[in-house]
């Protein structure tokens, strides 16, 4: 079960860097395209869709993590790298679940009610490449195992 759940975990893991990934490269690409209308409903379809896979992919990171975690049965003696990955990892889970989340739905109604102009997104492009580096790094932390 144990591997079953550390499958889950670097899937999950793959799939919430990838969307986060796609998101950052492709919506600035959009502002640079002729046509502000279409590119405009299409930023919001991609960020519409980047939540519909990255938000169950960091639910089920958390999820598999916490029962590897329980299932290590360690107790409070544990490595520093699995505390860091325990109370680090958890926290970067939840705030980029509700941050993106909520920058994601301002976004989304900001390009609905732009009427073809051009819209500013760079509250949510700047944190989801800021979670991007931060999940990246807690990858660092936990791969090295200081």
């Amino acid at each position: 079960m144990f591997g079953f759940m550390l499958f889950l975990h670097l899937t999950g893991l793959m799939v919430w860097l990838g969307a986060l990934l796609a998101v950052v490269i492709v919506v600035p690409l959009l502002r640079k395209q002729p046509g502000a209308a279409e590119s405009n409903a299409l930023a919001s379809r991609i960020i519409r869709i980047f939540g519909m896979l990255a938000h169950p992919a960091a639910v089920v990171v958390l999820l598999s993590g916490v029962f590897m975690i329980v299932k290590m049965g360690i107790g409070p003696d544990k490595p520093l790298w699995l505390d860091l990955m325990e109370k680090g990892g958890g926290t970067i889970i939840l705030l980029a679940l509700v941050l993106t989340g909520l920058l994601g739905r301002k976004a989304r109604k900001r390009l609905g009610a732009a009427e073809g102009r051009p819209v500013a997104l760079s509250g949510y492009l700047t944190a989801s490449a800021g979670f991007m580096v931060l999940i990246v790094s807690m990858v660092l932390l936990v791969s090295l195992k200081i």
